[in-house]
C-alpha cells in the first residue's frame, strides 16, 4: 500500500471512530466537568481545512479553474492537500498534511493552560 493509499485509509479510519468515541466519551463525563481539549482544536482545524479543500475543488467551471488548496505568491507555489489525519500524543495532537507535491507537514495542537 502506498503512501497515500496509506494515509486515505487513515482518514477513513478517524472519521469513522471520531463520532463513536465522542458519543461513548459524552455518555462519561459532562462537558461542563472538563475544559476544551487540545484534540477539539485539532479537530477544528481539520474541518476548516476540508471546508477550504471543498470550496476549492467546487468552485469553477472545469479543474483548469479550480484555485489550488495551498498558493503562496511570495514563494510561487501551488499544491493540493491529498490528505489531512490528526493522531493525539501525550502532549496534545499533531495534525499530517500531505500535499500532492510530494510535500508533508505536521501540525502540532498543544494546550498552554488547562
Amino acid at each position: 500500500m502506498g503512501g497515500t493509499d496509506r494515509s486515505n485509509l487513515l482518514v477513513r479510519i478517524n472519521d469513522a471512530l471520531t463520532p463513536i468515541l465522542r458519543d461513548a466519551f459524552d455518555n462519561l463525563v459532562r462537558p461542563s466537568d472538563i475544559p476544551t481539549r487540545a484534540s477539539t482544536i485539532a479537530a477544528m482545524i481539520c474541518e476548516l481545512l476540508e471546508t477550504h479543500i471543498a470550496k476549492c475543488d467546487e468552485s469553477g467551471d472545469c479543474a483548469e479553474d479550480r484555485p489550488s488548496h495551498v498558493i503562496s505568491q511570495v514563494h510561487g507555489t501551488s499544491a493540493n492537500i491529498d490528505s489531512i489525519a490528526s493522531c493525539d500524543i501525550e502532549t496534545g495532537t499533531q495534525i499530517y498534511l500531505a500535499l500532492d507535491d510530494g510535500a508533508a507537514f505536521r501540525i502540532t495542537v498543544e494546550a498552554v493552560s488547562s
